[in-house]
This record gives structure tokens, sequence and C-alpha cells, in this order.
């Protein structure tokens, strides 16, 4: 199997016997409402996404693309290295896209398998509740399944206790009690139904899969509307200053860095940068929220800091900017957070963030970056 982060998967929906499939040409709303118009009860996440957010602090997650895996040819791989006492320690979140509403039927359906697990059937051990994700957790419909080795549809359905909304209603996936390694692929949920496929088969897949994780740190957790992706794949590195590229990183965020290096004195801090996008608009007055994974690696620097830079600014003439800073990074991993205010309106695409890293002897690893509008 090939591992990869922020892969495109294309295919067409389709479910069970005698459904017309979906070509995979199709826009995302208009896929979607063809495989509402399929399925019993109500569509109420994305199935075209399984980049969702993932917690604990001895789990591993990454991204695992095979065309043998049912229902798209992509899955979620979650490893538990060392588990706890409680199952909900470590777990991922699939979010809903549509209202549950009190005393609906709710079910969720999904691919899994394990890959191994330490217990004494080899199985392995995932609960699934129904909740909303903010304090206390309120939830319902608990149900723990055992998780075969093949890879096989699971199923569970609830009456819902309470009303679960798109801003912070879930289905929370727990798998923490136990050592083990788990495959979870695409999954569908639905309102006003008690199954999806009941017994027949299924074969679900997405116009667009995104398989790279949204792995958000503890400190900007309910910080706002996220505008940009955090990955690196979008982003643009270029000037004259030095060096970069990209490599695997596990011990940060989003698994992934970039290393600039200037080997020479006497260059300009703007001449070896990176370009993050801004996916979405922005309006006049907006509080903004930039969290920037950084680490110096080597520096020239007498007090063994590396120094960067960074603003943002309009993708079209005149280019303007505003919230320019500058920062120093220490030796270890740490996370740069920024507050500015929006002067004006920018459209999606109509702002962007760059970062700096010339200007002196230094080598910086650059992780993900985070790009909020407040709450």
């Amino acid at each position: 199997m090939k591992f990869t982060h922020g892969a495109i998967l294309t295919a067409c929906f389709c479910l069970g016997a005698g459904l017309a499939a979906i070509p995979a040409a199709a826009q995302d709303d208009t896929v979607l409402e063809e495989l509402d118009a399929q399925l019993p009860g109500d569509l109420a996440n994305d199935p075209s996404r399984i980049d969702w957010q993932s917690y604990g602090a001895d789990l591993s997650a990454g991204s695992v693309v095979d065309e043998s895996i049912p229902g798209g040819g992509a899955a979620r791989r979650f490893e538990v290295r060392r588990p706890a006492e409680f199952i909900y320690t470590a777990g991922t979140n699939i979010p809903l896209t549509g209202n549950i509403n009190r005393g609906e039927t709710v079910t969720v359906g999904f691919y899994a398998r394990t890959v191994e697990a330490d217990t004494d059937d080899g199985k392995g051990i995932l609960r699934v509740r129904f909740q909303r994700n903010v304090e206390p957790y309120p939830g319902f419909g608990e149900e723990t399944l055992s998780i075969g080795t093949d890879w096989q549809w699971y199923e569970v359905s609830a009456e819902a206790e309470q009303k679960l909304r798109p801003k912070d209603g879930i289905v929370a996936l727990q798998f923490g009690r136990t050592k083990q390694i788990i495959e979870i692929g695409q999954a569908i949920v639905v309102s006003g139904a008690a199954t999806i496929a009941g017994e027949g088969p299924v074969q679900v897949a997405a116009a667009q899969v995104q398989t790279a994780e949204l792995e958000m740190p503890d400190g900007l957790q309910g910080t706002g509307t996220l505008i940009n992706d955090p990955g690196q794949s979008a982003w643009k590195f270029g000037g004259s200053a030095g060096t970069y590229a990209n490599r695997a990183e596990p011990e940060i965020w989003m698994m992934k860095a970039t290393r600039f290096e200037v080997a020479e004195p006497g260059t300009e801090l703007t001449d070896l940068s990176a370009t993050i996008p801004i996916n979405q608009a922005i309006k006049a007055g907006d509080d903004l929220v930039i969290a920037i994974a950084a680490r110096t690696i080597g520096t020239a620097n007498a007090d063994g800091r590396a120094v960067a830079a960074s603003r943002i600014q309009g993708t079209a003439p005149p280019f303007e900017s505003f919230a320019a800073n500058r920062f120093t990074l220490g030796d270890k991993w740490q996370l740069i957070k920024i507050q500015t205010k929006a002067p004006r309106d920018y459209s999606a695409g109509g702002a962007e963030l760059e970062l700096y890293f010339g200007g002196s002897e230094q080598a910086v690893d650059l992780g993900a970056v985070y790009i909020f509008k407040a709450e």
C-alpha cells in the first residue's frame, strides 16, 4: 500500500445494486445531491472527505491510498501505540454538514478493517458515538464494534436525544483503549433512516477524496474558521537567497515541513519565502489569527535564534499589505501566534500570507500554518 498526504482521488458514487453511477467529472455539489437522492433519509455529512480531525497523545494517523480499498480506494490509518484506560482518549471525528433533529433516527456507515490489534482474537475495538464537539461533549447512541481483519461495512443507528448542528455536530469514532492499527474508509451519515445499505453490497466513493488529515494543535481549538489549507501542497516557495526543500516531519502537525537554508550573509529578508494562499473571503474588520509552526535548525546569530518575518498582502495590484511582523525562533518546534485585523475586503484567493527567511546565515524548518477568522 502507498501512504500519501493531500492526494485527490477521482471515482464515482454507487450504492448497492441497481443504482446508477455518477460521473467523476461532476461538480462536488451535484455529486452530493445525486448521492443524497440515492440514499435512504437525508445525507448529513460529506463522504468525499476523509481528512477528519484526529487526536490522542499516543496516536499516529495517516492516509492510505490503494485501489483495493472498497468505497473509493482511500482510507485513514490510525495506530494507537500505547493504550489508555479510557477508549475516548484517542479517536477521529466525522463532521456533520446537515442538522440532526431531536427524535430523528441517525445512522452512520463506514468501511473498516484491523491491520493488527493486541486482543485475544486479533480484532480491533472501536466505539461510535453521536455528539456535540464542545464541552462537556454531550452525546448519545454509543456502540462498541469489533473490527475484523478484512474490509467490512459497519453501521450504527440511534435515535437522536438532542439536536446536532453542522457547527459542532460530529460522529466520534473512538479507539484509544487498545493497542491497535485500524483503517477506516469513507463514511456516510444519514438522518431519518435506520440503515444505509441493509444486507446488500456497498460501494461508496466520492468525486474528490481529500486524504490529507487536518491536524489541529490543542491550543488552536475553537479559535475560529480556518480560511487556508495548513498542508504545503498548495504553497509556493521561492527566492534567490538560499535553498528550500520539502521533507517528511513526523514530529509536527500535518507531518510535513519545508527547510529553508541561507548559506551566505548579506541577503535580504524577503529573498527566501513561502506563500500561503487564503482560500476564503475576508471582510474589513475581520479579526484574524495566524499560527505558524517553525523551529531553528542552525544560525550564525549569537543568541542561537533564527529570524523570520510575515505579512498578509493582496494578490492583485497595488499588492498592498498589512500585519507585518518579525519574530525569532528557538531550536524546538513552537507555534508563533499573530493577531491582526483586516483593513478592507478581500475576495476568496484575493490575499495571501507571505513568510520570509532570508537576511542572515540560518536554517529554518517551517511546518503547518493556520489562518483563522476569529470567532
